[in-house]
């Protein structure tokens, strides 16, 4: 019996895991129709600029893969290169492992700061996983340039960043975690060129796929999209 009840309480709590969940779920997509019809109202015209996050993960490797290996080309054209950033390489190793895994979380959270701080509050940020990728999102409409700059905030702060500072110190072991940052970031170039090319007024982020609405005023959404 004390199998069973236990077999029953871990069934009803992952029943209700999946219910928060899904009401989550709802309640994301119900905030963002609402402001896609709030913007309509207005007199925007609407265009979908989303792809799913599986699909952003590899085209965003595509749009990511030139600048990494710019940045390596131009290690290997140094004179002397350093591999080590402590000397020790027992102490480089877990180093190099936790820089990477700290990296994940301050990706998405770069992503938020430079929203918030463009939006002037953290109103409308939220965070979630699809297809085993963290995302953030902001449920606000912004102009293209505030949403470019939160896009493409981690790609600067952790991928150019310690990349201008390999170069600098000849370090190839920054050099790398210059490489993830730019790989990691690789969707993050893909909605910002989206977003540049767009020519909308406003953008309103997906709250689960990746990339966002557009939205044009005094133009076809098609004339838009060329």
């Amino acid at each position: 019996m004390n199998g069973e009840e236990g077999g029953g309480k871990r069934a009803a709590k992952k029943a209700a895991r999946e219910s928060a969940r899904a009401l989550k779920h709802a309640e994301k997509i119900a905030a963002f129709e609402k402001n896609c019809a709030a913007l309509r109202e207005e007199g925007y015209e609407q265009l979908d600029r989303t792809v799913s996050i599986a699909r952003a993960n590899w085209l965003g490797f595509l749009c990511g893969v030139p600048l990494a290996a710019a940045l390596f080309a131009a290690m290997w054209l140094l004179p002397h290169r350093s591999y080590s950033l402590t000397g020790v390489f027992w102490a480089d190793l877990p180093l190099f492992f936790a820089l990477l895994a700290v990296s994940i979380p301050v990706h998405e959270c770069l992503h938020a700061l430079f929203w918030a701080a463009g939006n002037g509050s953290f109103r409308g940020i939220s965070f979630g996983v699809s297809c085993a990728t963290p995302y953030c999102a902001c449920a606000v409409p912004m102009g293209r340039g505030r949403y470019v700059v939160g896009t493409l905030a981690p790609l600067f702060l952790l991928g150019v960043l310690p990349g201008v500072l390999a170069l600098c110190f000849c370090n190839m072991f920054a050099a790398i975690i210059g490489v993830f940052g730019i790989l990691s970031a690789g969707g993050d170039i893909l909605i910002a060129c989206r977003a540049l090319f767009s020519r909308a007024k406003k953008l309103l982020d997906h709250p689960e796929r990746c990339g966002f609405f557009a939205f044009y005023k005094g133009r076809s959404a098609n004339e838009g999209n060329t």
